[in-house]
């Protein structure tokens, strides 16, 4: 086995694309609707009417969410390992739009503002919950790692909702926004690890991004799962049966890059650059011009660059129950 000889006692996880996922572009389109014109409707309470561009709350709201998730994108950027604050960006979004300057209690409550909640617009994987259970059952501890920008009491109501909090205690649950700190900054990960009394050699990470789950478990050495967002496996999967595919170039590190993105409309809120499958918050996307250029991740997996190389990779969660039969014996 890969892998034979490693001692697991724990298994974390991240949760966008790995134990949830986005619910129809409709259903998101409609949820981010809501919080824009939210936030604008806040605005209009709060400054004065000449402040605003003269254009409906429609435009309005859309304009601000793109100026914040570009903020937002700058920020991390410039400063890979910490979540920025959500006011802040607020604020800087509202000063760069021209739009005025506001102080950091406005700033706040227009970050809050913009959420979009996890309950309403995710969906746990069907094999999420029974995964968790049973991996649990078989003794493994079992913590959760991820970045988020909104973090705090709504997205705890969200995760216990969710049913999560029967399988994760929140001590073990490391949420970017609350620490301050991002994956794959090793802080995040041993946050959970010291929580759980687990070193990192004894645990597993499972998760979508390359550039911060992968990366940030391999330079921890924790076995580095990796759960592909179902648009990149299937590019994957057709890469290793083109034409002329062999195994040699079928394994880790030896794929073709996708072919580049063809250029969104003028009308279209979405960056030019972002690849099919990837969201505009996507760490894959996010981290690109920090450790290099190129979101796309077979791009990265051709790269032949180690830190990118999952030690295992999985379609569905169930399959880790197929990896880990019993904790402590892999």
């Amino acid at each position: 086995m890969l892998v034979k000889g490693r001692i697991i006692r724990c298994v974390l996880f991240d949760l966008g694309d790995t134990l949830w996922y986005r619910k129809d572009q409709e259903t998101w389109r409609r949820l981010e609707f809501a919080a824009n014109c939210q936030a604008i409707a806040l605005l209009r309470m709060h400054l004065e009417s000449c402040s605003l561009p003269d254009q409906d709350d429609v435009t309005l709201g859309r304009s601000l969410r793109v100026a914040f998730d570009a903020q937002t994108r700058a920020r991390i950027r410039r400063d890979p390992s910490h979540e920025p604050d959500g006011a802040e960006i607020a604020m800087e979004t509202l000063a760069q739009l021209g739009w005025g300057q506001i102080d950091r209690q406005l700033g706040a409550a227009l970050f809050e503002a913009l959420r979009v909640r996890i309950i309403d617009s995710r969906l746990l994987y069907d094999d999420a919950l029974s995964t968790l259970a049973e991996l649990r059952r078989r003794g493994f501890l079992l913590g959760v790692v991820t970045n988020r920008l909104w973090g705090g009491p709504p997205f705890q109501e969200d995760l216990r909702a969710f049913g999560l909090f029967e399988y994760f205690d929140p001590a073990t649950i490391a949420i970017s926004a609350d620490l301050g700190v991002r994956k794959p900054d090793p802080a995040i990960f041993l946050h959970t690890l010291r929580a759980l009394n687990v070193s990192p050699t004894e645990a597993a990470m499972v998760g979508d991004s390359l550039r911060s789950d992968i990366v940030g478990a391999k330079r921890l050495g924790l076995l580095a799962i990796w759960k592909p967002k179902p648009r990149v496996r299937e590019a994957l999967q057709a890469r290793l049966v083109a034409p002329g595919a062999t195994s040699a170039n079928a394994s880790f590190g030896h794929q073709e890059a996708f072919a580049p993105p063809s250029a969104v409309s003028a009308a279209s809120d979405l960056p030019p650059d972002l690849p099919p499958g990837l969201h505009v918050t996507d760490d894959d996307y996010v981290l690109s011009t920090v450790q290099g250029p190129g979101s796309d991740p077979l791009a990265l997996l051709a790269s032949n660059l180690e830190e990118y190389k999952p030690d295992l990779m999985i379609e569905h969660l169930s399959e880790l129950l197929e990896i880990f039969p019993k904790a402590g014996v892999l």
